[in-house]
This record gives C-alpha cells, structure tokens and sequence, in this order.
C-alpha cells in the first residue's frame, strides 16, 4: 500500500516565514494600583476565636490536648514550635516537681489584639488557670479567608 502525494498548498494559503516564527503578542492593560488607604475587605480577628485558640494552644503545650485537634488553624512551622514547648514544658515540670495548673481549667482573662498590617494581627491573651495568670502571645495571619496562627507562645 502507497501513501497518498501529499498536496501542496497553494501560495495564497502559505503563510509568510516571519509569522510562522514569531510568537503573538497582544497588549494588556496595566492593573490599577489601590491608594494605600483602600480597605481590603480582611475582618477583625473575633476576641472569642482569639480566647479559645490561646486555651487550646495552652493545653497543647501542656499535654492535656492533641496537637492534631489545632489542625488548620496553625502553619507547619506553628505545630513543630509547639511541640518543642511541649516537650520544654515536660521537662520543666518534672525537674522542679511543679504540678500546678495542670488539672485547672484555664480561663481568658483579656484580650488584646493589634494589626500591624492589615493580613497580620497579634494578640496578648492573659489565662486564668488555677491560682496562677499565663500570658499566650499570637501571631494570625490572614489565609485562604480565614485567621491562621503562624506563632504562637506560651508565656
């Protein structure tokens, strides 16, 4: 079996050697630029949100809860920072024999959140556990629409 010649177009339906290799291009117009007090849209963290996150992060580092409960609600690096506090708090309290607060329930005292930018918001959080206030310093950042706590210390 032959193959069929193949047919030659003709000239008129050839296109010209310059634009078989170059490439297309179109002009885009430039995006417009917002003034620097346009207001994204990004709301305020929620006192109640910011509270809760301090308590759980609180009993993560003390061992009372999983660190797989926090899930989304904190960053990679978030999660290996606290489980080094976590295992320094272990040590802690077994080298100074200190079992204080650790069956109390804690309790938000005050809440203090700041935006320094307008996707970053850090938060002071004083607990109430037992006879004893701890301080929780949070660092969110705005993500996907939702907060997330990038840092998170327990004082």
């Amino acid at each position: 079996m032959s193959a069929a010649p193949l047919r030659k177009l003709p000239p008129q339906h050839e296109p010209p050697p310059a634009q078989r290799s170059a490439p297309r291009l179109v002009a885009v117009p430039p995006l417009r630029q917002q003034s620097p007090s346009a207001h994204l849209g990004i709301p305020e963290p929620d006192r109640v949100f910011v509270g809760t996150l301090a308590i759980h992060g609180y009993q993560t580092v003390t061992g009372i809860r999983s660190l797989s409960l926090l899930g989304p609600l904190v960053t990679i690096g978030l999660a290996r920072n606290l489980a080094a506090q976590r295992a320094l708090f272990a040590d802690r309290r077994t080298v100074y024999r200190d079992a204080r607060g650790v069956d109390a329930t804690p309790r938000v005292g005050s809440v203090r959140i700041d935006r320094p930018r307008e996707e970053t918001a850090e938060a002071a959080v004083t607990l109430h556990v037992g006879t004893q206030v701890r301080a929780v310093a949070i660092r969110l950042e705005w993500a996907h629409r939702h907060w997330r706590a990038t840092d998170l210390t327990v004082l």
